[in-house]
């Protein structure tokens, strides 16, 4: 287990990786500061570009956002990116321990729904709409 920690302007990025999993703890602020060091933190050293024969690639990553005091439309959007960009490549992105305040943002701009209606576009198992 190997743990990184990266930094952009109001955020700090600690990867905590294990094998097939990478835990994505995120401190202060995505904004338009931070959003495209976070997004691209996430994709250039997280994301697996393939899965080659042997290689141990993370097939899942978890972004805990529970030290995340604030999110503005373009963090939104690198959210976003990072949870699209996993899921194209295989890659099950899970966001957790959302703040009250966060839960709010992602109902009321309904991304709570549009990752809910992703994964079963992406082949999520655990939908209740797809067929098993």
């Amino acid at each position: 287990m190997e743990t990184m920690t990266f930094s952009a302007p109001g955020l700090k990025l600690d990867l905590d990786e294990r094998p097939e999993e990478t835990i994505v703890h995120c401190r202060g602020k995505i904004t338009g500061e931070s959003a495209a060091a976070f997004e691209n933190e996430i994709r250039g050293r997280v994301i697996p570009e393939s899965r080659g024969k042997g290689i141990s690639v993370t097939s899942r990553i978890v972004l805990d956002l529970s030290k995340v005091t604030y999110v503005d439309s373009v963090g939104l959007g690198a959210i976003l990116r990072v949870w699209t960009a996993g899921q194209r490549r295989g890659c099950d992105v899970e966001i957790v321990n959302l703040s009250p305040r966060l839960e709010k943002l992602f109902s009321m701009t309904k991304l709570d729904e549009v990752f809910s209606k992703m994964k079963s576009l992406f082949g999520g198992a655990d939908d209740p709409e797809q067929p098993e």
